[in-house]
């Protein structure tokens, strides 16, 4: 398949400890990159040491020390565009993509429901769509439908984001309205990948 110019995006490696000893996210793309490239990464064994070591840290570390562990241990994606530096002003490129995350989940289970329900969205195309890094949440990864198009990115993350919450009852963290998001890429077997960006 043909990947159209739009269609990549920036990825950064995992971030490192800043001068005061503080973990921070990388802020400069190690990469661009696509859909299929991100869906591939998370069902590889690439992930799966630091999503199993920070699945097996809950309920035992700090929100503070998972939050550490994920900026020191998981790349992340910009999926909304490229970007020269991590910041708004810096986005050089902008993708036809958005992620709605959906945040603490009552269980895996429950995670893997919703990721479902999720996926079976006839009104939205799903490009990628996968569970959190605790287990607990899922990542949306989207093709801005029709109906969200001809609006700036808030207003397009809001109509999506209300859209989830009547067809399915659902509510969407409203960080991703940030359109230089970094997202967590975790391990996830069952990542589903639309087939056409394979």
């Amino acid at each position: 398949m043909e990947i159209k110019s739009n269609e990549w995006f920036s990825v950064f490696s995992k971030g490192y400890q800043n001068k005061k000893g503080q973990a921070v996210l990388a802020v400069r793309p190690q990469q661009t990159q696509t859909i299929g490239w991100v869906g591939n990464y998370i069902k590889s064994e690439r992930a799966r040491w630091a999503t199993e070591t920070l699945r097996s840290m809950v309920g035992q570390a700090t929100k503070d020390e998972l939050a550490e562990f994920k900026k020191l241990n998981f790349e992340t994606a910009t999926f909304n565009g490229i970007f020269s530096y991590r910041n708004a002003r810096s986005l050089m490129a902008q993708s036809p993509f958005m992620v709605l995350d959906i945040d603490d989940l009552a269980s895996y289970e429950e995670a893997q429901r919703v990721k479902h329900l999720l996926v079976s969205d006839p009104w939205v195309e799903t490009a990628l769509c996968f569970i959190s890094p605790k287990g607990m949440g899922v990542k949306w990864v989207v093709r801005v439908p029709q109906w969200a198009q001809n609006c700036d990115f808030k207003k397009a993350f809001t109509k999506l984001q209300q859209h989830v919450g009547f067809e399915h009852g659902i509510v969407v963290d409203c960080s991703g309205s940030d359109i230089c998001r970094a997202c967590f890429l975790p391990y996830d077997s069952t990542c589903y990948i639309y087939q056409k960006y394979l």
